[in-house]
């Protein structure tokens, strides 16, 4: 099976083991010392796996490095690495130009940003136009949380226009009285 040559446990078999000329790879009672060539042979296979191995593992510590400092800052190169980027560009229900800048508008003054990226510890929000604006504070266990993020940035959007309403409210009532 495999390839393998079945034993023969006739008159060339000593102690259960078969006396086989025909391997390089099985020492036999009359070459005590293998050859260079044989143990070559012998050995070709596990050291191809040994080289490849090790350079698939040079490989994954330059990419851990990558995914660990990636998405920390916004610098140029760091702000380009991340896992997951969420696309907030279109979110309106117009598909023309001028409802579609509309819409958009209002989700940036209601304080939603064109794109989230994720990464491993923490997030980066921006806009099209201006690239990433700001990233969160880098956190050990980070997850990423779209809901309770774009849902904290409505809240606090739609607060600072409401406390700015009620000042210009205000003033209004205070001039009429």
């Amino acid at each position: 099976m495999f390839g393998r040559k079945k034993r023969d446990n006739g008159a060339n078999a000593v102690n259960g083991r078969n006396q086989s000329m025909e391997t390089d790879r099985t020492l036999t009672v009359e070459d005590a010392q293998p050859s260079k060539a044989q143990i070559k042979r012998a050995t070709r296979t596990r050291l191809c796996w040994s080289l490849i191995t090790s350079f698939l593992l040079v490989i994954t510590v330059v990419f851990m490095i990558l995914v660990e400092v990636g998405n920390t800052s916004t610098d140029s190169v760091r702000s380009k690495i991340y896992f997951i980027e969420l696309n907030l560009t279109n979110i309106g229900t117009g598909s023309t130009g001028s409802t579609t800048q509309l819409t958009n508008s209002i989700a940036q003054t209601l304080g939603l940003h064109d794109f989230y990226q994720v990464g491993l510890w923490n997030f980066c929000e921006g806009n099209n136009g201006e690239g990433i604006t700001d990233c969160s504070a880098p956190k050990s266990l980070y997850y990423f949380n779209p809901v309770s993020i774009i849902l904290d940035e409505l809240l606090a959007g739609s607060t600072s226009m409401l406390t700015c309403n009620m000042c210009c409210f205000r003033q209004i009532v205070l001039t009429v009285v």
